[in-house]
Parts: structure tokens; sequence; C-alpha cells
């Protein structure tokens, strides 16, 4: 079972990071804008608005290796987690490394948020947010 685990899982990887080599390139024609709007109008006019993170189309195949990658250490990260729960086993309470986790998490996020130019904190703004938070809690 864990063999057909980890080959489900290397398939997802595969289809998430969309290797230019097996799915080709993605980018290479014209594409209509999503209002149905075909009329031609030079691109030089159009005010160009920041790139959005919901735009997956438009992300490039380094983009998409190095975030891969990122998740790849995350899956190691988590991996050597659940490693070191399973070797500290019943010498602890689950809530120490349950509390742990949670503090180690605050000072990381903290350091990242002070260091890390662009990252803000920002309280959630509208119901949905605060909805989403609750239910992440």
């Amino acid at each position: 079972m864990e063999k057909i685990g980890t080959f489900v899982s290397l398939i997802g990887v595969i289809f998430i990071a969309r290797p230019a080599s097996l799915f080709g390139s993605s980018g290479s024609g014209p594409t209509t804008p999503a209002t149905g709007n075909t009329d031609s109008t030079p691109s030089g006019n159009k005010p160009t608005a920041p790139p959005s993170a919901a735009d997956y189309d438009n992300v490039t195949p380094e983009e998409r290796l190095a975030a891969v990658g990122i998740a790849l250490v995350g899956v190691l990260g988590a991996v050597s987690a659940f490693t070191t729960i399973r070797w500290i086993g019943k010498r602890a309470h689950p809530l120490i490394s349950v509390n742990y986790f949670a503090t180690w998490c605050t000072i990381v996020s903290i350091v990242a948020q002070l260091t890390i130019p662009g990252i803000g904190f920002l309280l959630p703004s509208t119901l949905k947010d605060w909805s989403l938070l609750f239910f992440l809690g």
C-alpha cells in the first residue's frame, strides 16, 4: 500500500509541475480575453496590472519547478517531524509536541515577516476571510 501511495503521489507531483517536456508549452498562442471581447486593441494602450497569484495560466516552467522544489522541502520537513515524533514515542506527552510545533511556527513566521521584504501582517478584512480562518482554526 505504501508503494501504491508513493506512486500516486508522484503522479500528482507530475500533474502539478506540468513539465514542458511532457505537456508541451502552454503559452505558445494568442488567447481570447475572458470577457469574450475580441476587439483588437494595441497592447501598448492597455493598462498593465501586477501579476496575480490566481493567474495560474501564465506561470513559467521555471516558476512551477521552483514551487515544486519548495513544496518538496516542506515534505522533507514533515517527514522529519513525523520521524521525530515517532522516535519520541510515549516518552513525552503528545501535547508537548503540539505546543513545541506551534511555538516553533510562530517564531519562524515572525522572523520571516521581519526579514523577507514584501511580507507583512494583515488581518482578515472580509467575512469570508474570517470564516476561512475560523474553520481552519
